[in-house]
């Protein structure tokens, strides 16, 4: 039987983790978020650069949503809205917030990891499986169609994620921490969803 930590202490490990990242970084804490910048590196690292280019020589940010507006609504509506040709911005005070590295968020993911690997050894339940338990195999099957069944979850948990701009933690713990609307409504749901699945399987399982 595992032993897990009591409710009050895992609740004050989450808390201050979930602080020290925001004050630290001064970005929510998210998984999801984390795992999307490493995947994505080129992409993020082509944002940074970009950021970085704006931070140093700010009239380029004016340039650009100029730039941009352009293109979408054409010169001239876009001349006609402001009254004049835009002008470019040498003074301005635009303060860019500095995205964090992408090598910042593999080593966040890769230390979960690590995390749960140091628990496992020094509680001595380290071992390896190659299934995922008698419950697992008894809903989906065991072999390949276990594995199928565990593909096919990642990807919609993937897709879920993206759709709700956010996991667990990034609106469990982040957002539901400063109240955000969208993630107590997101939270909610993905717990209400888990408690009603967790039924299902009971009454499967019987």
């Amino acid at each position: 039987m595992t032993e897990y930590w009591p409710w009050w202490a895992g609740a004050i490990g989450l808390g201050a983790i979930t602080v020290a990242f925001w004050w630290m970084l001064r970005r929510p804490l998210g998984v999801s978020g984390s795992w999307q910048t490493v995947v994505h590196w080129r992409e993020a690292r082509r944002l940074a650069q970009a950021e970085l280019a704006m931070r140093r020589e700010p009239a380029l940010a004016g340039d650009a949503l100029m730039a941009a507006t352009i293109a979408q609504f054409g010169a001239a509506a876009t001349y006609g809205t402001i009254g004049h040709a835009p002008e470019a911005s040498a003074n301005s005070k635009h303060r860019f917030r500095r995205r964090i590295p992408w090598t910042a968020h593999a080593v966040f993911l890769l230390a979960l990891a690590t995390g749960g690997l140091i628990s496992a050894i020094v509680n001595g339940g380290f071992a390896f499986h190659w299934n995922m338990g008698p419950v697992h195999e008894l809903l989906f099957g065991g072999g390949f169609s276990s594995y199928v069944a565990l593909l096919l979850g990642g990807l919609a948990v993937g897709f879920g994620t993206q759709m709700a701009g956010g996991c667990t933690s990034g609106h469990g713990l982040s957002g539901c921490a400063r109240f955000v609307p969208a993630s107590l409504l997101a939270t909610a749901v993905f717990f209400g969803s888990a408690v009603g699945f967790s039924f299902l399987m009971e009454a499967l399982v019987r």
